[in-house]
């Protein structure tokens, strides 16, 4: 693609929708990962009383490794709603940007 085709498609209302509302998706998920890490990291450091409970009397399985299972799979399932919503809602955001500026081209 030419510099000018780049500097068209910058100048789109549409792609300038598209990078604003991926940017803000990927920034509210990043947030809620960087919150949910450092919340885990804080009740290690400050309360670790909690951490070493057992979740039943007699079980090896402690609050801790139980949290810490838990954030594993909520930040595949927040890779997986990321890659939902990005090969969804984005993708036809790109194409119809796409498909804009071929019928611009057209005409």
């Amino acid at each position: 693609m030419s510099s000018p085709l780049y500097a068209r498609i910058r100048r789109s209302a549409q792609f300038q929708q598209l990078v604003a509302r991926r940017n803000r998706f990927t920034l509210s998920l990043f947030s809620l990962i960087l919150a949910s890490f450092y919340g885990y990291m804080a009740l290690v450091s400050f309360w670790p009383e909690l951490i070493a409970m057992r979740l039943a009397p007699g079980s090896n399985l402690t609050f801790g490794v139980a949290a810490g299972a838990f954030l594993f799979l909520f930040f595949c399932v927040l890779s997986g709603f990321y890659v939902y919503r990005a090969n969804g809602e984005f993708d036809r955001m790109t194409q119809s940007l796409v498909a804009g500026l071929e019928q611009e081209d057209r005409a």
